[in-house]
């Protein structure tokens, strides 16, 4: 059993979080004074902490109207839980007893003024998503009504494989789930949006977990939700899986009373440092001036330090991080592309004029050009002795407030540049993403092979099953596609006698934005004559394993919750063994009509009808399969029906020599003998071009140019691509996509 978060909720509501409390093992029948007095406590503090006139713009409540104006609900009709519970208490209503569970929730929610809620597990069929309701969702009976009501499309809401377990989000939940005495096992959730922050959310779902173990007994664990990390596992192989240990809580954090300056538009802290723009201009100072040639960098300072030799004389520049005024002197750390230094500035060096303007038309942000000396402090470290400085480029806004890391992944993926300079973390990432390609391209160049580059405009799109970008050109006066894949043109140059090539490429597939997925992405494809899909999995393997070693220095890399292993043997099972495994059958189990037995058995829905043998595989593999592909593992002998460019297996028809190679449960690689009779391939191309015409807007268009190519002679070839982003993801510890492309595809934002 899952908990998983749709990708499309983080499209819509940038930075909500999902704070989990798992409980099992809980004995919820027993009343307790202790609880009831805990909750009248914090129904008087509340009605000293906010008065009902101020309550929709409070940012705790204020964030959750915006939200549901979004999916069509009117704020005056249906408003959160958090804002019905609060205004219930401030009108002087007294909050019932219903349960102890319930009871408990409710004074979590007040305290830390969050929307709460909770299921029973047992009532539970499937995996829990919170996502967006479509045109035809089950209708559902919610608390305190008779008569069972569907989701509207667009709305946001918990569901299970019976339905929807609330409506509106968290405005009322469903009556099947509903915590009573009688439940064992329960999964509650906290919920956040902008400006509420991590550490509220974090406290609170600890808070929650603490009471609940306190007064319930059994085990109560804690996991938190984002974009980074948008599911957890809750039940595996029919047990129950412990998330993470409750924590002490800090009593310290309490609820926001005001939204961060940060987000109140223009910061006095920017009209400041404009007024001191001006202020430079009149006294004839450029705060942009021309460049000034450096010689070192921050990092050659400390390095070439030696406490027996008399320093040379270094002019360096970099970016104010932090500054430290002690009267006459300052103490400043900078940073440029090697690292960071400390840097001394004393007004009887620089002098009184030098110092008083330092003082006064310098921040933390300007881009400071030092010349100096080396020195060791007192203290022990290694700093630069200012002898003069330059203001070289000034900074009009303050950097966030913790400069070692940006936490609003808003901010980190619209405002990389921020993220750059405040997290090294992210540096790092990049610095090993660019390592990877570099690495990659010189195994590529070890192996003979040759980089070429091939058209990112193309006039029928093909090379993969997906929907592509659609642009114009004005002076053919034609439709063209952003590419989905180079494939077809690199097996042309393999036509024409280029028998090794590779390209890194960019493609662009029309699709949706998920922590996976980016509409436009990096990936490298290669192709191989005269080799088969075997060499080909050696060669990936090889690859990967070299790259992890170089670029991580090892080859067991962390990932999330897992550690993978890149030192063994990579696992080879073809794609109906592995559905056997997770589908526990029997392989000859899934032979004809036997398929649609274990489809029925796991409630696996179906999106189209009369699907063949092949594709209804494919869907188990899919469904049941997949996500649980942790450690590196090749599935092999893909049936034909989705494998539209691959040669078929010479003692198998239905297969094809295909593989793909899953990491994490994620798809990395992708690999086959291609299809080299021209004969074959038009057949191929003509089905997809009816499944086109009958809808399906993936499907290949027919490419006369292509099989005009294989008329020709296509040698025996293998081809294969892989992602380059995934594999950073892999090897940098980064669960979402986002987090390895500089400038990831984002909504519009309205200014």
């Amino acid at each position: 059993m899952l908990f998983k978060i749709d990708s499309r909720i983080f499209e819509d509501f940038p930075g909500v979080m999902i704070g989990v409390v798992v409980v099992h093992d809980i004995d919820n029948t027993k009343t307790h004074k202790s609880v009831q007095e805990l909750l009248k406590n914090e129904q008087e503090h509340l009605k000293q902490l906010i008065k009902i006139d101020d309550l929709a713009e409070h940012p705790h409540i204020a964030p959750w109207r915006n939200a549901y104006k979004k999916f069509g609900a009117k704020p005056k009709k249906h408003s959160s839980s958090i804002e019905n519970l609060v205004k219930r208490v401030l009108k002087g209503e007294s909050l019932r007893h219903i349960n102890t569970l319930v009871d408990l929730y409710n004074v979590v929610s007040l305290r830390y003024l969050l929307p709460a809620g909770g299921k029973d597990l047992a009532t539970i069929e499937g995996d829990i998503q919170l996502t967006v309701a479509g045109e035809r969702e089950k209708p559902t009976v919610l608390l305190g009504e008779k008569e069972a009501r569907a989701p509207q499309p667009g709305e946001v809401f918990y569901k299970d494989n019976n339905g929807a377990m609330c409506r509106r989000w968290n405005w009322k939940e469903a009556d099947h789930t509903k915590l009573t005495e009688k439940t064992t096992h329960a999964f509650l959730v906290l919920e956040a949006l902008p400006p509420v922050t991590r550490e509220i959310l974090v406290v609170g779902a600890h808070q929650l977990a603490t009471y609940i173990e306190h007064y319930c007994g059994g085990s109560a664990t804690v996991a938190l939700l984002d974009e980074n990390n948008p599911e957890v596992v809750l039940q595996e192989a029919g047990n129950f899986v412990l998330l993470n240990p409750k924590q002490p809580v800090d009593p310290s954090v309490v609820p926001l009373t005001k939204v961060p300056a940060a987000d109140q538009g223009v910061s006095e802290e920017h009209k400041i440092r404009v007024e001191k723009v001006h202020t430079l201009r009149k006294q004839g100072i450029e705060p942009w001036p021309q460049f000034k040639p450096i010689n070192a960098m921050c990092n050659d300072v400390v390095s070439e330090f030696d406490e027996e030799k008399e320093s040379r004389e270094y002019y360096i520049a970099g970016r104010i991080l932090t500054l430290r005024e002690h009267g006459k002197t300052v103490f400043a750390t900078i940073q440029d592309r090697s690292g960071k230094l400390q840097i001394y500035i004393r007004k009887d060096d620089v002098g009184g004029k030098a110092f008083d303007f330092f003082a006064r038309y310098f921040d933390i942000g300007d881009i400071i050009g030092c010349a100096g000396k080396s020195f060791r402090t007192k203290m022990g470290e290694v700093t630069l002795k200012v002898s003069g400085f330059d203001l070289l480029s000034k900074c009009l806004h303050p950097l966030p407030e913790k400069w070692h890391g940006i936490h609003d992944v808003e901010i980190k993926y619209r405002q990389r540049y921020l993220d750059l300079i405040s997290t090294a973390e992210s540096r790092e990432r990049f610095a090993k993403r660019s390592e990877i390609i570099r690495i990659m391209r010189s195994f590529f160049d070890k192996h003979d092979y040759m980089e070429v580059e091939t058209p990112m405009l193309h006039s029928i799109p093909g090379g993969a099953t997906a929907r592509p970008f659609v642009t114009h050109h004005n002076a053919l006066d034609m439709e063209l596609y952003l590419r989905i894949a180079p494939e077809l043109y690199l097996k042309r140059l393999v036509v024409g006698g280029f028998e090794r090539v590779y390209e890194i490429n960019r493609s662009f597939r029309n699709e949706g934005i998920s922590t996976k997925h980016n509409p436009e992405f990096t990936m490298v494809e290669f192709y191989t004559a005269h080799q088969g899909y075997n060499y080909a999995m050696d060669f990936v393997e090889n690859m990967i394993k070299h790259i992890a070693e170089r670029v991580c220095g090892t080859m067991r890399v962390e990932f999330g919750e897992h550690t993978l292993d890149f030192s063994v043997p990579f696992k080879r099972i073809t794609m109906q063994e592995a559905v056997a495994q997770y589908a526990e059958c029997a392989s000859q189990d899934l032979n004809g009509a036997g398929i649609d037995t274990i489809i029925k058995k796991h409630n696996i829905h179906l999106a189209k009808k009369d699907i063949s043998w092949g594709e209804k595989l494919s869907v188990l593999f899919e469904e049941l399969v997949e996500s649980r592909l942790i450690q590196p593992t090749f599935i092999t002998k893909f049936p034909v029906e989705i494998s539209p460019l691959a040669k078929r297996n010479p003692s198998e028809q239905q297969f094809v020599d295909r593989f793909e190679l899953f990491i994490a449960g994620v798809e990395l690689s992708n690999g086959f003998n291609e299809l080299n009779d021209p004969f074959d391939q038009a057949d191929r191309f003509r089905e997809q071009a009816q499944a086109r015409t009958a809808g399906e807007e993936e499907a290949h268009f027919y490419d006369a140019d292509y099989v005009l190519a294989l008329e020709y002679g296509l040698p025996p070839t293998v081809g294969v691509g892989i992602g380059i982003d995934r594999l950073t993801m892999f090897l940098t510890n980064a669960t979402s996509i986002r987090d390895v492309i500089l400038f990831p595809t984002l909504k519009r934002k309205v200014l």
